[in-house]
């Protein structure tokens, strides 16, 4: 009887928050029904560390919404949201097992027990059950059937349409009934979570560590030469990534003058992310050669300093990248596209750093995955929690760097921004604007939104038009 409740009121919620509704508090309130409405079910396991994180992210990134609304908000929103399902099924999983386990919840789960023979636990007192799963399938499946077969009767017998004309339910809105129809279902298919249980049950068995065993002559000569292989290509790279080093600080020194705005565009735009994708080879390379017996062999310190030596190196070439981009945003003030090579750097240097102590402390690969998709994860999450355009708005206004259009492009993140310097009234008039009209900013669409989507700036707005009407 409780998980019926739950379920029904997961519909009732989910379609008065979101139908026909944008993102706002709406995220914000969903999010803290879900947490209540699992922690009735799966109590005994909310208290995880992995549970309280995602779930804090999941509250975060829909406060984003709220406050800001930008795109990466809501990126980091669904992402939380299948992670903290993922985890509720089973808090021991890799981040990516989790997100798959929220999504595969998310859509099936009121058919996991089709998918596997779950045994009922033995119940020593007569206790009537409820079969929630096979309650929803029992009114959902007719229901739609029912409907599907109307309208295909309805326009072969225009008797019965006529019949069906008549009777008055305009004050039943079908569509927002589905919608909580569609609430009810997600909530049937998460109110209780589970995992896929192979896969799930495989990685957290799965160790970050490689285990050395004991090879045979004809296995050791193939490891030795693999070792071989790898020092040689190892002092190539070394050498030819000296080399590009050189060239990048004869480049840096140069940037002067009139050159410096010419050639710095391409410098950027292209060097930027050849070098990014170099460095994300480098570590594929890195992580193929020492994937297995070679981490064990004696004699192999020569073979490591050499990839210490690349791995360094090749945070010498992030390091120039950066010295680029920084003196591309001070010649042509902030972008989104700068401030994400900037957070491409960040990952990079992350990723090398993973990368020595995979061959430091002889990890596996599946260490490399767990870590730095995590890791990744949190820095989109955290990366959507700020209101970047209003800071690059900000930023470019003050060092008088002002590319209307694309200032206008940013629209609404940055018109509190734009209000402040006086700019606002101005740049909503879209004299200038450009591109599609799903790019364009419609000032009444954003500000008159109901309370479902809510959001701070379109609030902060409206108050100040209303204070200068009055």
């Amino acid at each position: 009887m409780k998980k019926t409740i739950i379920i029904t009121l997961g519909g009732i919620v989910f379609s008065t928050l979101f139908y026909t509704q944008d993102l706002g508090i709406n995220a914000f309130i969903y999010s803290l029904f879900l947490i209540i409405a699992l922690a009735i079910s799966r109590h005994q396991i909310l208290l995880k560390s992995t549970i309280i994180l995602s779930a804090l992210g999941m509250l975060a990134s829909a406060t984003a919404i709220a406050v800001h609304g930008s795109a990466w908000s809501i990126v980091g929103y669904f992402l939380s949201t299948l992670l903290f399902i993922g985890y509720v099924a089973s808090h021991q999983t890799s981040i990516y097992l989790s997100w798959l386990n929220g999504i595969y919840n998310t859509v099936l789960g009121v058919f996991h027990s089709f998918f596997y023979q779950i045994e009922e636990p033995e119940i020593t007192t007569p206790k009537k059950a409820v079969d929630v799963g096979q309650l929803v399938k029992v009114i959902f499946v007719p229901l739609v059937l029912v409907v599907v077969f109307t309208l295909l009767y309805s326009t072969a017998n225009p008797v019965f349409s006529d019949f069906l004309t008549a009777i008055d339910l305009s004050f039943i809105d079908i569509f927002w009934v589905f919608t909580a129809a569609l609430g009810a279902l997600i909530m049937a298919n998460i109110q209780s979570p589970q995992p896929i249980i192979e896969i799930t049950d495989q990685d957290i068995n799965y160790p970050n560590e490689l285990a050395p065993k004991k090879l045979n002559d004809l296995q050791l000569l193939t490891v030795k030469n693999e070792k071989q292989i790898g020092f040689i290509s190892i002092i190539c790279l070394n050498i030819l990534l000296v080399v590009v080093l050189i060239t990048e600080v004869l480049f840096i020194t140069n940037m002067s003058g009139s050159s410096k705005a010419s050639v710095l565009s391409d410098a950027v735009h292209q060097g930027v992310y050849a070098s990014i994708v170099s460095i994300i080879l480098a570590i594929g390379v890195i992580a193929f050669i020492y994937r297995g017996d070679l981490n064990f062999i004696k004699n192999n310190e020569k073979l490591r300093m050499l990839t210490y030596s690349w791995i360094a190196l090749n945070a010498l070439l992030v390091i120039s990248i950066f010295i680029k981009n920084y003196a591309y945003i001070t010649d042509h003030g902030l972008t989104h596209k700068r401030i994400g090579v900037l957070v491409y750097l960040l990952l990079t240097i992350i990723g090398l750093v993973t990368t020595y102590l995979k061959v430091s402390y002889r990890l596996n690969f599946v260490y490399l995955i767990r870590r730095n998709m995590a890791i990744g994860y949190t820095v989109i999450a955290i990366y959507g929690l700020i209101n970047w355009s209003a800071i690059i708005t900000d930023h470019n206004i003050n060092v008088q760097q002002v590319d209307r259009p694309y200032l206008e492009s940013l629209l609404p993140q940055n018109a509190l921004v734009l209000k402040d310097h006086g700019l606002y009234e101005e740049y909503t008039k879209q004299v200038y604007r450009s591109g599609s009209s799903r790019d364009r900013y419609y000032e009444s669409k954003f500000l008159n939104r109901n309370w479902q989507e809510f959001n701070y700036i379109a609030y902060k707005i409206k108050q100040d038009q209303h204070e200068v009407a009055q």
